[in-house]
């Protein structure tokens, strides 16, 4: 998936010319008409750890196009996707340490405790001068050291294989891994401390991996988007639309006049009133901007709240945490498309700005220096990275059970 982003972005300046070329060619003479058409392109560049967790970028556009029209309709216009392969996902690394680790880890110690009480060998072991508690203790250091290596090899072959920075984000990633993994063998070491079968070892375990990482994620997902509906999406569209339409059927000065209070410096400049002019035309294309600019702060507010409650509810879920984690890490999560469509914004309010004064001046579109356009730029790689401090909600399952487990373990080998 990514490959195929990184293709469609390299070929985006070739694109961008020709259609700039046609365009320029096809409405040389009316520079209000080209800008009508000319879409510019705006590119979210992942980061080199984007291989690492895929998070949303499979369904958040990567290249949004814009014109010197109405912003918001513009911003949420993507390729369409095969649900179906949505659905399935994408088999990133995050992957593999959210939900295969785990199984690896129960599998390797279900049954440490109960095979060697089903097997006769239990109390044999009690009888030798060297303390079973000890003995335990070191076959799960030695199986969480080989899976440690196992899953910090990996790491470090990603970094090697898609040319991720050897960085701060290297550190962050080794230490999420260890605190989910830790959690994982002091849930299992817990579960084998309760000296029941290997059966109802393995049966709780793997009931307990299916609810962490496949029924907790959809029901919390579930709630969060009941309790929360992003009606706001639909009524950003109409009150746009409205808001641009509607100028038709009101005098020119009445939307001038608006459009003048944001920038006054274009008063001297006369629009007609008894025919179309293109200094109009943008300013009411401004004005539905504006008259939408509440419900796109609802808009944008319910999406962080749904973020942040998220974060909230993963706290107690150390999958959901972990995979989060990751995604921030990569800065692929919801934050970090919020911060590019923020970036988008900036650079439409630059467009404009930059074409008004030809736009007012009934400039030709000779007149204009197509080479010293405003540019988009937005690389993931400038954000500063921080470790998600939601992993220690992680660290703190972690503790607890692996509390729990050495208890028992004393009150059974006691």
């Amino acid at each position: 998936m990514l490959n195929n982003q990184a293709e469609i972005i390299t070929q985006v300046p070739k694109f961008q010319a020709e259609h700039f070329d046609k365009q320029l060619e096809l409405n040389k003479d009316d520079l209000g008409n080209a800008l009508y058409y000319l879409q510019h392109s705006t590119i979210h560049e992942p980061s080199s750890w984007a291989a690492f967790s895929i998070g949303q970028r499979d369904v958040n556009p990567f290249i949004v196009k814009v014109s010197m029209l109405t912003l918001e309709g513009q911003l949420y216009d993507s390729e369409m996707s095969n649900p179906k392969n949505l659905l399935y996902g994408n088999f990133d690394l995050a992957f593999v340490f959210v939900f295969l680790f785990p199984l690896l880890i129960i599998a390797f110690c279900h049954n440490l405790i109960s095979a060697e009480q089903e097997s006769g060998v239990w109390n044999l072991l009690r009888s030798q001068p060297v303390s079973v508690r000890k003995i335990i203790g070191w076959r799960l250091l030695i199986r969480f050291v080989t899976v440690l290596l196992m899953s910090f090899g990996l790491i470090a072959a990603s970094c090697f294989y898609h040319a991720s920075a050897f960085d701060i984000r290297f550190s962050y990633a080794l230490l999420i891994a260890l605190v989910y993994l830790g959690f994982w063998f002091a849930l299992t070491a817990f579960v084998i401390s309760l000296e029941k079968s290997s059966i109802f070892n393995a049966l709780s375990l793997l009931g307990v991996w299916i609810f962490l990482t496949i029924l907790a994620p959809a029901l919390l997902n579930l709630a969060i988007s009941t309790a929360l509906p992003v009606s706001e999406s639909f009524e950003l569209t109409i009150k746009q639309r409205e808001g641009y339409h509607q100028k038709w059927d009101k005098p020119k000065a009445v939307t001038m006049q608006l459009f003048y209070e944001k920038y006054p410096q274009y008063r001297d400049f006369p629009i007609p009133e008894d025919k179309f002019s293109w200094g109009w035309y943008y300013a009411a294309q401004y004005m539905g901007d504006l008259e939408s600019s509440d419900a796109t702060a609802n808009y944008l507010k319910k999406l962080e709240l749904r973020d942040s409650w998220t974060n909230q509810a993963a706290l107690l879920l150390p999958t959901v945490n972990t995979q989060m984690s990751f995604n921030r890490l990569s800065q692929n999560d919801l934050q970090g498309h919020l911060d590019y469509l923020a970036s988008v914004r900036q650079f439409h309010t630059k467009l404009r700005e930059h074409f008004y004064p030809f736009i007012f001046h009934n400039a030709k579109t000779e007149e204009v220096d197509w080479k010293k356009l405003p540019q988009h730029e937005f690389k993931d790689e400038k954000q500063k990275a921080k470790l998600p401090q939601t992993v220690f909600g992680v660290l703190a399952f972690a503790f607890l059970f692996g509390f729990a487990a050495w208890r028992n373990l004393r009150n059974l080998l006691s």
